[in-house]
């Protein structure tokens, strides 16, 4: 429970980065990279399910799944941006410090 932890950790606020200066700077970060991040969130969510069979981790895919939306220009809504970007932010802190 050492290393792996650490590096999802800071994968995962890498991740979150990229899609906040995604969504605050109208695309100055190249979308393809911002959907790279999505994918990130998806995979890993449904991944850990499975393989930890821990629902919890699915909160990652249901995350990614919705901040696909505003990476595509097809919905978004500042509220709930906040609600799951600090969502994954805080996930990230937990595993960077577990």
């Amino acid at each position: 429970m050492g290393a792996e932890h650490k590096i999802t950790g800071i994968l995962q606020l890498i991740a979150v980065s990229v899609v906040i200066l995604y969504i605050l700077t109208d695309g100055t970060i190249p979308r393809n990279i911002a959907l790279i991040a999505v994918a990130f969130f998806i995979v890993k969510g449904i991944g850990f399910t499975f393989m930890k069979q821990n629902l919890l981790s699915l909160s990652d895919t249901i995350a990614g799944i919705y901040l696909l939306l505003p990476v595509l220009g097809i919905f978004s809504n500042t509220i709930l941006n906040i609600i799951f970007i600090g969502w994954l932010i805080q996930k990230g802190i937990i595993y960077l410090f577990r």
